[in-house]
């Protein structure tokens, strides 16, 4: 079963967690909406019921010890949506935003690497409900914590080893308080992406979901 973390974050935490599904948008780095998700359902991040509540718990950790909260970028991943990015990294440049995203996202490779150094996956995690990918918010002001890097910025530069030496003291910190949340909720971060935790112990599913992401 998946349920809406956001909606849950509603009863269960003394601040919600925000939600903008890139994939939903055309603000992404295939620049258009990815198949499996309705635009009208960008703020809504599904999970399994299990690692929502976990989720939830992470959410008033960061509101209780530093004053920040979740914002969510990815949850659950349709596989339709996995099998429009490979589809994807096969075909020449749709259009010229489609370049503009490039320039953006990674613009030191090619697309057609992006499943080779890691960046996406043939058996996304996030088809399973158990993955999140989630940046951080100061609950003071409403702003964005400095992460060095957007989110699906495709480069070394968004690896999840890089010290303070790399990063800078303040973007180390900030990228600290939140994988040491993550972490302390037994989530594992991806190497190649800052943003992208992965419970260690929850999957409640055994196989790959292919449901659609809409408003019901």
């Amino acid at each position: 079963m998946l349920v809406d973390v956001v909606k849950l974050s509603l009863e269960l935490c003394s601040y919600p967690i925000g939600c903008e599904l890139k994939y939903a948008t055309d603000d992404n780095f295939v620049g258009r909406v990815i198949d499996g998700y309705d635009p009208k359902a960008k703020n809504v991040a599904l999970l399994t019921q299990k690692v929502a509540n976990v989720i939830c718990q992470v959410q008033n950790y960061l509101i209780k010890k530093h004053d920040v909260g979740l914002f969510v970028y990815d949850a659950y991943r349709p596989k339709r949506a996995v099998l429009d990015f490979i589809h994807w990294v096969k075909q020449p440049p749709a259009n010229d935003f489609e370049l503009v995203q490039k320039a953006k996202h990674y613009p030191h490779i090619e697309k057609s690497q992006l499943f080779d150094l890691d960046y996406l996956g043939k058996d996304s995690n996030h088809c399973y409900g158990n993955t999140i990918d989630c940046v951080l918010r100061d609950l003071k002001d409403n702003t964005f914590l400095d992460m060095g890097v957007i989110f699906d910025f495709f480069g070394e530069e968004s690896h999840s080893n890089k010290t303070s030496d790399d990063l800078g003291e303040k973007i180390y910190h900030n990228r600290q308080i939140l994988s040491g949340a993550m972490d302390k909720f037994d989530f594992q971060i991806a190497p190649t992406e800052y943003w992208h935790f992965t419970h260690r112990t929850i999957k409640e599913t055994a196989i790959p979901l292919d449901i659609p992401i809409t408003v019901l």
